[in-house]
């Protein structure tokens, strides 16, 4: 009951199975090839997306640079001008001990004012004690070696007392950064 199978026959299947067995090869082949495309073809999109990043950067390159030197140069004088200001308040602290005054309140001011040759830094200052004891010390704040000058002053009296209490404007001269 076996047959043999014709030439033609024996062609056809070993044609028909070489088919089947290159098209699983060929699936398995492909998958790995494709998969492997498909993670290169992502990761050169990202890196497309970051070359445009930069080049977007890289023409704003000279903007950049020219807030990032006025920012950093801003930074440097700021720290001068907090260096410059606890100065100025040893300095007041000092020269209120000396005299025999009482600092009850003070506070630096802000705005910084001055030219380009210049700048001028103010502080307010509260003080009590008596009239000698203010008099010594506008003369040695008018003698200080800081360049410190009183702006504006005004005097009250306590009541039922010699005390006075005395507000200060004082601003002292310094050379400017620029």
């Amino acid at each position: 009951m076996q047959r043999i199978l014709t030439k033609r026959e024996k062609i056809i299947v070993c044609l028909a199975g070489t088919v089947i067995i290159g098209s699983g090869i060929f699936k398995i082949l492909d998958w790995t090839v494709f998969s492997k495309n498909e993670e290169l073809d992502s990761q050169v999109n990202f890196n497309k997306l970051k070359l445009a990043k930069y080049q977007r950067l890289r023409a704003q390159k000279q903007k950049i640079m020219e807030k990032y030197s006025k920012f950093a140069g801003d930074e440097r004088a700021s720290g001068r001008q907090k260096e410059n200001l606890v100065e100025i308040l040893k300095e007041l602290e000092n020269l209120a001990q000396e005299a025999g005054v009482k600092i009850i309140d003070i506070r630096p001011q802000t705005g910084n004012k001055g030219s380009a040759l210049y700048r001028e830094s103010t502080v307010d200052v509260s003080l009590e004690g008596e009239m000698e004891g203010y008099l010594r010390f506008i003369y040695n704040l008018e003698n200080s070696l800081s360049l410190l000058r009183v702006k504006k002053f005004q005097f009250s009296a306590k009541p039922n007392s010699q005390m006075l209490e005395g507000a200060f404007s004082i601003c002292q001269i310094s050379p400017s950064d620029r």
